[in-house]
């Protein structure tokens, strides 16, 4: 019997990969059968089953495989040396240079996994270990930054890259459901965030007791 060569297993594991993030994020996640996903890979279902036994195993490797993606944009941008070239590194990486056709599958893709993840404990352990390795990656960047004198050292750097990682999920939520979205000038304002050219007044402190009682939990 002749040797099923490695590249040829992931090839095929892709293969099945992609064809389940293009039915995701036409149909959703419930819509989509594990046939529908067989028809788009035109593989039989004995060979999509061969790697992936579920629906939740498949997000899994799509989420694996974008963490991974992420992960080497991450430590690319780290090693541009100061954290003002490693953050417009981060921005050309995951808002300006995505090819145009990938935006809609990508955006729909991560909206239909967020979604999912209240209802499905599964999803939702996936996600929530996926983020945080991507989290954690901008943390180390932070922490190097606070240590250069760059980030605010005062402020928390999980709590810095969380919001960090809120603009990109904001961006992608508002860039699926308005086409005319002006990549170029969110990416400007975010700049401005990270340069300190944001604000020009007088920052008051935020009182805790002013908060609204939605925002102590």
């Amino acid at each position: 019997m002749p040797k099923v060569l490695p590249e040829y297993l992931e090839q095929r594991r892709q293969q099945i990969l992609d064809a389940a993030a293009a039915c995701f994020s036409r149909r959703g996640f419930h819509q989509t059968t594990m046939q529908d996903i067989c028809e788009e890979s035109d593989l039989s279902p004995g060979a999509v089953y061969r790697y992936f036994r579920s629906k939740e195993e498949i997000i899994e490797g799509i989420s694996g495989l974008r963490q991974q993606q992420n992960a080497g944009a991450i430590q690319a941008a780290m090693e541009k040396g100061n954290t003002i070239d490693a953050l417009n590194e981060l921005i050309r990486f995951f808002f300006i240079e995505v090819e145009p056709h990938m935006w809609q599958g990508t955006c729909a893709l991560l909206l239909e996994t967020i979604t999912e993840a209240p209802r499905n404990e599964t999803v939702r352990s996936i996600l929530q270990r996926t983020n945080g390795e991507v989290r954690n990656h901008l943390i180390k960047l932070i922490r190097e930054s606070q240590a250069k004198g760059e980030f605010n050292a005062a402020l928390d750097p999980e709590s810095i890259a969380r919001v960090m990682m809120a603009l990109y999920q904001g961006f992608v939520t508002q860039r699926l459901v308005d086409p005319d979205f002006n990549v170029l000038a969110y990416t400007e304002v975010m700049q401005a965030l990270f340069g300190g050219d944001f604000w020009q007044g007088k920052l008051a402190p935020v009182q805790k007791e002013a908060q609204p009682a939605a925002l102590r939990h």
